[in-house]
């Protein structure tokens, strides 16, 4: 709760949260200077990280706006640990990042480092600086650069909080890039080939199903941001599809086994059926009974 206060009152400058640090206090750098915090077998810290022409500390975001500085609260909305930061002010930063990090045409940029987007393509940056926003003279070295795994991140928790279209686009922007035609649509390359990252794409299915899993308590909550919908979920070594309606949801194992004692997909229902055999059951905010599902077996909750 402090930390929160302290990022919410003293790090956002009323549009997004930013890295604050006085890049000409060379003191900084002091404590880093000697054993133990020697690091890279790099010997002289002030020889690597300052820089002596512009008199400044390098390699650091300043008053940038970062695609990852919402980064826990995307990973705490994903495990249904509520707002980390104040939810306002989550959503204005967020809508920042699209604002200035959203590139419609990446060859129209200067980019220093790796190119994983170029000419024509869209992208969202690691970090812009805004009009007014003071640029450090050497900035993170891949301030302008797209990868692919943080554009996924921040895209889906755009649309967790509601910026659906903003997220859509920046999703887009990767998968024109890689459309089988320009690049491999089966290997978002970063630093290196089959690059881990990318697989916060994840992420999307549980945005989408609004899928919280709790298995210590048996508690799976269901809550589409569309109205019928069908997807795929994955979790305690199972996964399967899942279809909302009107009529109510049904929900199928395609591999593994679940227990779940407590279903929550925002519906009262009249009855609970696995492979039409009606199941007991009480509904106290959801569906509270013994849901035991193996390979195969259809869960039926009717409205």
């Amino acid at each position: 709760e402090k930390g929160a206060t302290y990022c919410n009152t003293q790090l956002f400058n009323g549009k997004y949260y930013y890295h604050k640090i006085d890049v000409k206090d060379k003191d900084i750098l002091a404590p880093f200077a000697n054993p133990p915090y020697t690091y890279y077998n790099i010997d002289d810290v002030f020889a690597v990280y300052w820089d002596a022409e512009s008199k400044e500390i390098k390699y650091q975001l300043g008053e940038g706006c970062s695609i990852d500085q919402l980064l826990g609260q995307w990973h705490a909305d994903l495990c249904g640990l509520g707002d980390l930061f104040d939810p306002v002010q989550v959503k204005t930063a967020l809508r920042s990042i699209f604002d200035n990090n959203f590139v419609p045409r990446l060859g129209a940029i200067f980019n220093p480092c790796r190119l994983y987007g170029l000419q024509d393509e869209s992208g969202t940056m690691i970090c812009a600086y805004p009009a007014g926003a003071q640029k450090p003279r050497i900035p993170i070295p891949y301030a302008e650069e797209t990868m692919h795994g943080f554009e996924y991140a921040v895209a889906s928790h755009m649309i967790k909080r509601g910026l659906v279209e903003q997220g859509l686009a920046c999703v887009r922007a990767v998968r024109d890039r890689y459309d089988g035609a320009r690049r491999n649509p089966w290997n978002e390359i970063e630093c290196g080939g089959n690059y881990a990252r990318s697989m916060a794409a994840w992420s999307f299915i549980n945005v989408y199903l609004g899928l919280q899993v709790d298995m210590c308590s048996g508690t799976v909550s269901f809550a589409p941001i569309i109205e019928d919908y069908s997807g795929i979920w994955a979790f305690s070594g199972a996964y399967g599809k899942v279809c909302f309606s009107k009529a109510g949801m049904e929900l199928t194992v395609l591999y593994g086994e679940i227990h779940i004692k407590t279903l929550r997909f925002g519906m009262q229902v009249s009855g609970v059926a696995i492979d039409g055999n009606q199941i007991p059951f009480m509904y106290a905010d959801g569906i509270c009974a013994d849901l035991r599902l193996a390979t195969g077996q259809t869960l039926v909750c009717t409205a």
